[in-house]
């Protein structure tokens, strides 16, 4: 099940106190309407009723799919500097539920499981289209590094990361999302083939694969997201 508390959140406009339910677990096998909210950008957002501003709340929960084999540790973006503390929560709470010290039905559900360990919502929302197109994320990384090798943008160290937003046919949509903010600065079109050529050569991408892949945080930016 689906798991919220109700607490008190600030305007960031005027201070002015809303009454907000937070989440704390989605389980998107049973609320796939929730996790549609995630990818359209609705999920735990209001609007100030003093004032009129609409505002976000930062993400913290755990988000669950068992039918896709996802489970994902979802902190706020402020917290990328402690991302292997926050991947050690993660990890002891995916073992708790689902892994080593849980039930053996409930470890046989987790079995397939790979956790994982996002910052920001833009990072969620990656993790679920990704998985959604059958694109290993690992690969999609790979894809990054490739993006950036033939002359994307630069992106600034902890203030602008690259994240799938868009999935298509032939092709996948890359944006630069400012992390204060989760505004887009740019978008990047990069054929959907890519993934497959990269998955074709193994050997070339040995190494850069096994460093984003080691640990719960699959994330090619993750040395820089203390910056």
């Amino acid at each position: 099940m689906s798991v919220f508390r109700t607490e008190t959140v600030h305007c960031p406009a005027c201070e002015t106190p809303v009454e907000f339910e937070l989440v704390v677990s989605v389980n998107a096998d049973r609320r796939p309407d929730l996790r549609q909210a995630i990818l359209d950008g609705t999920f735990q957002r209001q609007t100030c009723p003093s004032c009129g501003t609409g505002f976000r709340v930062e993400p913290s929960f755990t988000y669950m799919n068992l039918g896709r084999d996802q489970y994902i540790g979802v902190w706020p973006i402020d917290m990328r500097a402690e991302w292997q503390a926050n991947a050690e929560r993660t990890r002891a709470t995916f073992e708790a539920a689902l892994g080593s010290g849980a039930t053996p039905e409930a470890r046989k559900l987790g079995a397939k499981v790979e956790p994982r360990v996002v910052f920001g919502w833009p990072a969620l929302v990656e993790k679920i289209l990704a998985r959604q197109a059958g694109i290993d994320d690992r690969t999609l990384e790979l894809a990054k590094v490739s993006v950036l090798r033939h002359g994307a943008e630069t992106y600034v160290p902890g203030k602008r990361e690259l994240r799938l937003v868009g999935v298509g046919e032939t092709n996948l949509m890359l944006a630069w999302v400012n992390t204060a903010d989760t505004t887009i600065a740019g978008t990047v079109s990069v054929p959907r083939k890519l993934i497959g050529e990269i998955e074709a050569e193994p050997d070339a991408w040995k190494a850069l694969r096994d460093d984003v892949a080691d640990g719960l945080v699959v994330d090619f930016q993750r040395e820089m997201l203390s910056a």
